[in-house]
């Protein structure tokens, strides 16, 4: 039976009342627990959630990443959970326009193109990357991932967030990323 670590990284002492509600209304595994980190660049907070995770008490099988703005849907760690995959994704948009989803491909000049929605709206599909706001991960790759797991670097082609590299190193080890159409979340707006 899965054991689930939910993890919340926080750059900043916020988090909105509505996410808190939508963590508790969702359906969790008998053994579960919330865990948050505030203070760190968010590569740091999410790598100190993932060390956290490997030492808890419960023996976490898996690890499900929310960001403080990110809505999940009743539903969404059964479904993910039953995806059977070391890493899934739900699906979400960015929160500000253009609001692509939060999943891409790279093209014929090596860049991250967001995958096309019109195209397919249901099942799994394995993608290249994927953003770390509603993020499950299996146990076992995070034990066979050199740490740290998520870096926030520079390129000769920009920033590569922490939640590509994650997925960069991931795939050199040979575990494919999916995305979950079925398992939605919403992305929270900005206010102010």
């Amino acid at each position: 039976k899965p054991r689930v670590v939910i993890a919340i990284p926080l750059a900043s002492p916020f988090i909105y009342w509505r996410t808190v509600a939508a963590i508790l209304e969702m359906k969790k595994p008998a053994q579960s627990d919330l865990m948050v980190f505030q203070g760190a660049l968010v590569d740091r907070a999410r790598n100190r959630l993932v060390e956290q995770m490997l030492r808890h008490p419960i023996k976490a099988t898996h690890l499900l990443f929310l960001d403080a703005d990110i809505l999940p849907s009743p539903d969404l760690l059964f479904k993910l959970l039953k995806s059977h995959r070391q890493i899934v994704s739900g699906l979400y948009r960015r929160r500000l326009p253009p609001y692509e989803p939060m999943a891409f491909v790279k093209d014929r000049k090596d860049r991250y193109q967001p995958i096309d929605l019109k195209r397919r709206k249901t099942g799994l599909v394995d993608v290249d990357v994927v953003g770390g706001g509603c993020l499950l991960v299996r146990r076992d790759v995070f034990e066979k991932i050199k740490r740290p797991w998520f870096t926030s670097e520079w390129t000769q082609e920009g920033h590569l967030s922490e939640d590509f590299s994650f997925c960069e190193k991931a795939r050199a080890h040979g575990f494919p990323i999916t995305l979950n159409f079925s398992a939605r979340a919403l992305h929270l707006e900005p206010v102010g």
